[in-house]
């Protein structure tokens, strides 16, 4: 159990950001088998801890020269509209991009309709052509109330898959989400969850957005938000990192803070971190504001490691409300030797044409100085055919 250190202020547990469809929502404010040796943790006690894995974790290829094309393109010139739409369709929000098997993946939060998946999975060869999503989890916990699972995360740990996703929590009232985990041998499911969820801070108001992140030691770990802002509340969210067993299954030690609002486009909420590494410097790109406002933005801030602390190295924002779309937030980096690509969801699309859906997935790409990240010219991954098999997906 955390210490009272660690829990900070105390978030309300009222009805939590997201319980109802994303895109209702968006609609409604415009008009007025593998769990190997899983370590769970009960509801009560927020991250567990368990012993490492037998399983070596694989260090992604983020180091590089900043003077390497791959890692400091042109800036933009495009600020007002600089991402390109992925794919079309249905609402898609919380978008996380690998690379398995020579094949683009991409993983969205559970969408609405007549047949609702859980967590869709779409694959591409080009990065043009996509196949029709995919049920990547097609049984839900039973902790896990059905329709209402989102921010989906895979990682690769040596022979096996593990999918990290958030989800309300059944029965429980007030609302609140927490954090699963499952597991697969395969990277498109089907995936075997936990029976209990991996993450659930109920004296912070919950526990989303989990992402995991493999430092320049080979170490893994996950960052994720706790839920203070739930059903409305004015209480400051915050980011946290903790240690990962080798094999993907439990957490190790104690969660680390990493940041919480200080700037005024920030509002009262961080969220849906993500951390890379780039030439020994450690960055984590965050959410900010109300995820249903245009002024939901994204925003990236230096960490001293992996465990924080970490400052904003700007006092704006990275992208904020464009061209192409109000609010626009749910980020995510994707790197695959040869640069580095930024996916986000805007809250509301601006596009003229009925075909775009109000939630599209937009990516561009980036690049890194010392002083930070930028938005960077340059189009989106093309063909999969030089995607080596430790891109995304790494080898034992």
């Amino acid at each position: 159990m955390d210490t009272d250190d660690e829990r900070g202020a105390e978030g309300r547990t009222d009805t939590p950001r997201g319980i109802r469809s994303r895109r209702a929502l968006a609609i409604g404010l415009v008009a007025g088998v593998l769990a190997v040796g899983l370590a769970a943790v009960a509801l009560e006690f927020g991250p567990g801890r368990a012993d490492a894995g037998a399983h070596l974790a694989d260090r992604p290829s983020r180091t590089a020269s900043f003077v390497d094309p791959g890692v400091s393109p042109p800036a933009t010139t495009s600020s007002g509209a600089p991402g390109t739409e992925v794919t079309g369709g249905a609402d898609q929000s919380d978008p996380f991009l690998t690379a398995a098997d020579g094949r683009y993946l991409l993983f969205t939060s559970g969408g609405t309709g007549p047949a609702p998946l859980n967590v869709p999975v779409a694959t591409s060869r080009d990065f043009v052509h996509w196949t029709p999503p995919t049920e990547a989890l097609p049984v839900l916990p039973t902790w896990a109330h059905a329709g209402y699972t989102w921010a989906p995360d895979m990682h690769r740990f040596g022979s096996h898959y593990a999918l990290y996703f958030t989800a309300k929590v059944a029965g429980r009232t007030p609302a609140t989400q927490c954090i699963g985990s499952a597991f697969s041998t395969s990277p498109t499911g089907p995936y075997v969850a936990g029976p209990t969820p991996f993450i659930c801070q109920l004296h912070q108001g919950g526990s989303i957005d989990p992402r995991v992140f493999v430092d320049a030691n080979g170490t893994p770990w996950m960052v994720w938000k706790s839920d203070q802002n739930i059903g409305g509340a004015s209480t400051p969210t915050k980011m946290w990192s903790q240690r990962l067993s080798r094999d993907g299954t439990a957490l190790l030690g104690r969660p680390s803070f990493l940041l919480s609002p200080d700037e005024p486009w920030q509002g009262t909420v961080v969220e849906a971190p993500d951390m890379v590494e780039v030439d020994g410097d450690y960055w984590v790109f965050y959410s900010a504001n109300w995820f249903n406002q245009p002024a939901y933005a994204i925003g990236a801030a230096r960490c001293q490691g992996p465990a924080g602390p970490c400052r904003d190295t700007s006092t704006t924002p990275l992208l904020s409300s464009n061209l192409q779309g109000q609010g626009p937030g749910e980020e995510s980096v994707f790197h695959d030797g040869a640069g580095y690509w930024m996916l986000y969801s805007p809250w509301r699309s601006l596009a003229p044409h009925p075909d775009i859906p109000p939630r599209p997935v937009f990516i561009t790409r980036i690049g890194f100085h010392p002083s930070g990240p930028y938005l960077a010219a340059g189009a989106p991954p093309s063909s999969s055919d030089r995607l080596s098999p430790s891109v995304g997906s790494p080898a034992p």
